[in-house]
């Protein structure tokens, strides 16, 4: 049995200060603690503990599942949890966090999950993988914790997600069925099948069912279990390519300015989230009426019109979509479509140009057009992370936007490393000035580029 805590993943990997090493090693004490309270292990019970990082979406709103490019990294903040088998063929989930507690419900295919509480996106996980891989999996016992917001834009759901899967799939050795080898090669195939665990969708031979009720892609998966320490990564999605690594440079960091402004993806939030990926969808559809086509993604119609010609392909595309309403709400699918061409095509190609060069002042112009344009377009970005993006630019930071599915949720400011601390002084003050309702809420905080999920090997 693990007895405590000061990993050297912890120390070299996820830590940039001995500050932030200290509070992550509190964290981890807690959950251990909570683990031993929970589910009094024994001396030879075989336990696993995993850190599984959220994602910082440094450019491609919303590209993803329309096939198109992002450039992302895995957050060295995340979830941290420890697990081991039970005999009651029960996951019993407990987060450290009181206000979450714990959730117990029967290792099954036939459960269903709870819809509006956080219960449901483990639930689905476990009912696809009794379906996909055995109906008679063992019980699992998990206790964890997080260091990163919840409904901060960070992807705090598909990180859950993934450690649920991690954790049922090394207590029943799924990673070695013949099932998950028929169907699964390498990480990237598992983060195609965890987004389809997610979104629903049938993964080659592991049949689908209704996930969590949304309708995404794969970015968030994959750089999730693919970061790559002090890189921000380039992909191609649908299918999923890796394209390029991009270092950062030493003397720069990112820091998250969390709103407050949960980006929940429930109720009217749901229906806000999910819009944004039927628009993609419908401009498909319209297209593929208006001219006899039979594309799947928005990209597939950029790929047939290259010849032409940038305007004439927007043309095509406003003649098939321009009327296009639905009890009486325009949705304005030509500017769906021209956000994702303007992300894909133009400013994501741009982004990857300066970074690598490191030409700071067109990496700003181009963050910015980004922000604008999903405020313009796909209608994500909320007045307090306008706000933000704006208030950060004003207290120097190089780069700055919104990010990650929007309607709430964080923006990202790029700066000296050096001056970080004072500009998170500086912008939280302004911030709890212009949003005081935010004031227990809100975090602002430095971000590194994380390598992946990964286990953490504690001292016994």
């Amino acid at each position: 049995m693990v007895a405590l805590v000061d990993s050297p993943v912890i120390q070299e990997s996820l830590a940039y200060s001995e500050e932030e090493a200290r509070r992550k090693s509190i964290l981890m004490r807690k959950i251990v603690e909570e683990f031993k309270a929970a589910y009094n292990p024994q001396p030879d019970d075989e336990v696993y503990t995993y850190f599984v990082p959220g994602r910082l979406e440094v450019f491609g709103k919303h590209t993803d599942y329309a096939g198109g490019h992002s450039l992302i990294f895995a957050l060295n903040r995340g979830f941290y949890c420890i697990c081991k088998a039970n005999n009651k063929h029960m996951l019993r989930l407990r987060d450290i966090d009181p206000f979450y507690s714990e959730r117990v419900f029967e290792v099954s295919d036939r459960i269903e999950p709870t819809v509006g509480d956080w219960v449901n996106y483990p639930m689905t996980v476990v009912r696809r993988l009794c379906r996909n891989f055995s109906a008679e999996l063992q019980g699992v016992d998990i206790a964890f914790g997080s260091d990163l917001p919840s409904a901060g834009g960070m992807s705090s759901s598909s990180a859950l997600m993934i450690m649920v899967f991690l954790t049922v799939a090394s207590i029943n050795w799924l990673f070695n069925s013949h099932r998950y080898v028929e169907n699964i090669s390498n990480n990237l195939d598992l983060a195609m099948y965890l987004a389809c665990v997610e979104n629903g969708q049938t993964f080659r031979g592991l049949l689908g069912d209704q996930g969590v009720g949304t309708f995404g892609g794969s970015e968030d998966h994959t750089i999730i279990l693919n970061g790559r320490q002090g890189m921000i990564s380039l992909y191609q999605f649908a299918p999923t390519l890796h394209k390029a690594d991009l270092s950062l440079p030493e003397d720069l960091t990112y820091v998250i300015l969390y709103s407050g402004a949960r980006a929940e993806k429930t109720g009217e939030a749901l229906y806000k989230y999910n819009l944004t990926a039927r628009r993609a969808r419908l401009v498909v559809d319209q297209y593929n009426q208006a001219y006899g086509t039979k594309h799947r993604l928005m990209r597939d119609i950029i790929e047939e019109n290259r010849p032409i010609g940038v305007d004439a392909t927007f043309a095509k595309v406003n003649q098939a979509t321009l009327h296009y309403k639905e009890k009486d709400q325009e949705l304005d699918l030509p500017g769906r479509f021209c956000q994702f061409y303007l992300e894909d095509q133009e400013f994501i190609p741009e982004a990857t140009r300066a970074l690598a060069s490191r030409d700071y002042k067109s990496l700003a112009k181009v963050t910015n057009l980004s922000h604008n344009a999903s405020k313009t377009y796909l209608w994500s970005i909320e007045p307090e992370i306008d706000y933000l993006k704006k208030e950060a630019l004003r207290l120097g930071a190089l780069a700055a936007s919104g990010f990650g599915a929007g309607f709430g949720g964080s923006a990202y400011s790029l700066i000296w490393a050096d001056e970080a601390q004072e500009f998170i002084r500086r912008i939280k003050e302004s911030y709890m000035k212009r949003f005081p309702r935010y004031a227990d809420i809100t975090s602002f905080f430095q971000a590194y580029p994380s390598a992946g999920a990964c286990e953490i090997f504690l001292h016994a």
